[in-house]
Order: C-alpha cells, then sequence, then structure tokens
C-alpha cells in the first residue's frame, strides 16, 4: 500500500505546490484506491488534471492558476526548447571560490519569491524547493560549482524573479523512449506526468503501462508495486531488475533523449558514502572535507 504522504512528497517533488499535492493525494485516498497501488497512481494523475482545470476556471477571480499542477494531458516541451545553458558562465565568474564563500553568499540571498513562483528543474533535481538545511551546503556548493549557470537564476528567484530555466520537469526525465514499445512512448510523450509517476515509484514504465491497460499478468497475491519495482520490460521479455537502483544511476536524459549533459554532477560512493567530484577527487558530503 502506498503511504500518502509518500505521494504529496513525491508530487512536490515535481514542483506540484504543496497545498496542490496534498488535495491530490487525499482525493486519490478518498477514493478508495490506496489499497491498489496502481490504481491509486490512476486515481492521483486524475485528481491532478481536476484540480488543475479548477484552478484554470478560477483565474477571471484573481485567484492564480497552479501551472505546477502537471495533468495527464500536458506536453511537455523539448530539451533543446527549454534548456540552454549560459554560454558565458563560468566558475571563475561565481560569487563564491569555496564552501565557506558559498555558505556566505547562500545566506545573503533574499526571501521574496514571485507570487506565480515555479521551482526550477535544477532545485527539484536536487531536491530543494526554497531553501535547503545547513547539512546539505556542501551538496549545493558542488552543484553550482559545477554547473554555473544556474547561479544567477538561485540568486535572481530569491529576490522576487521567475527562474529563466525550465520549470515544467521536462529536463528530469530518466527513462529512454526510444527503448519502449512505439504505442507505450508515444503514450508517454503525451502524458508526461504518468511517466514522472512511474519513474517517482521506481516501477518500470512499459510495464506500469500494461497494468493499466489490464494486459499485465501478475501473480496472485503479489505486491504489484514490488514488482513493478523489480521487474523490467525488454523486448525479448520481462526481466529481472533492481529499478530503483538503475534509475537512481541514469542519467536526466529529458523527455526528448537529447539531455544527457543539461547537469553535471558528482556522484555518490555507495560503498564509501563520500562524494565523488567531477575530478575524481572525494569529499565527506556533509562536511566538504577532502578524503586522503
Amino acid at each position: 500500500m502506498l503511504d500518502i504522504s509518500q505521494a504529496t512528497s513525491f508530487l512536490q517533488s515535481l514542483g506540484v505546490k504543496g497545498s496542490t499535492a496534498t488535495k491530490a493525494a487525499e482525493q486519490a485516498a478518498n477514493s478508495g484506491s490506496v489499497t491498489d497501488p496502481v490504481n491509486f497512481l490512476k486515481q492521483l494523475q486524475a485528481s491532478l488534471e481536476e484540480l488543475s482545470s479548477a484552478a484554470s476556471a478560477s483565474a477571471s477571480a484573481a485567484v492564480v492558476p497552479d501551472p505546477q499542477a502537471t495533468s495527464a494531458s500536458t506536453v511537455y516541451k523539448s530539451t533543446q526548447q527549454t534548456f540552454a545553458a549560459e554560454p558565458s558562465a563560468a566558475a571563475d565568474k561565481l560569487p563564491f571560490k569555496d564552501l565557506e564563500e558559498f555558505r556566505v553568499w547562500e545566506k545573503g540571498l533574499g526571501s521574496t519569491f514571485a507570487p506565480d513562483y515555479q521551482s526550477p528543474d535544477y532545485l527539484n533535481m536536487m531536491g530543494l524547493a526554497r531553501n535547503g538545511g545547513d547539512q546539505e551546503a556542501f551538496g549545493r556548493y558542488a552543484f553550482f560549482k559545477n554547473n554555473p549557470q544556474f547561479a544567477a537564476d538561485y540568486e535572481a528567484i530569491h529576490s522576487g524573479a521567475l527562474s529563466t530555466f525550465p520549470t515544467d520537469g521536462s529536463t528530469l526525465i530518466k527513462s529512454d523512449l526510444s527503448s519502449m514499445p512505439e504505442e507505450t512512448a508515444s503514450y508517454y510523450k503525451e502524458n508526461p506526468a504518468a511517466l514522472r509517476m512511474a519513474e517517482g515509484f521506481s516501477m518500470d514504465p512499459t510495464l506500469y503501462k500494461m497494468q493499466l491497460d489490464g494486459k499485465l499478468d501478475i501473480p496472485y497475491g503479489t505486491n504489484t508495486t514490488e514488482w513493478l519495482a523489480q521487474n523490467q520490460w525488454t523486448s525479448d521479455g520481462v526481466v529481472s531488475n533492481n529499478n530503483r537502483l538503475t534509475l537512481a544511476q541514469a542519467e536526466y536524459r529529458g523527455l526528448d533523449g537529447n539531455g544527457a549533459d543539461t547537469y553535471r554532477l558528482a556522484k555518490n560512493d555507495p560503498v564509501t558514502g563520500l562524494m565523488v567530484d567531477l575530478d575524481g577527487k572525494t569529499y565527506d558530503p556533509l562536511t566538504g572535507q577532502l578524503s586522503a
């Protein structure tokens, strides 16, 4: 059974505003589908679409619609259309040179956000909405050091500006649509929220779509969500696979498959727990201390 709080947190990670995410999760739970993971996710999509439509209808009453209440009918633009790294951005133009200077710079940022603020993809990718804890400061420092084009934008949104980078989740897709059946790939191109949802719960997207269509036979008594997270569709048949690990290690390719170089990210060593930066040096992820 899916945890409602988990569903709410996941929707917020997609950029859905807190109130909308909570309402969508509650509506899905009240539908009685919470004990059936796949139907719960399907109802979650329907709730998001309903809430998004309601927000649009109330715009004339001076209520700002929630464009981040991503519905099944929302089509993401391609990575190439929505993402363009600033060519002049360079590490030597950053407002900080080391971790301590980064801490000072970040603490000095404003706290005024636009009424229609939408969290940019790069913050959702880092698990941030508007603020990050001090324990994750080194991770943020490493990200902006390796991706200097985002620093000015991060500073601007803290002073009331809207992000100039994608906020629609278009750069956060990890699945390779080219490896899916054509019908399935077409469905996800038109319903990217469903793909993000499948990825968010570590379910194989093709098998998830087959389950939605009633074309998948899962052994009776099996936990559907767990089965979808432990199996993978291939052109030669279904094989066992740890989808959680696969997705964790996958690059953000974007919905169009051209976003592999969008984010330059340090890696976490699962054995030592250390952060491995792009130059191969390893650091304590909490203190930023260089490992011997």
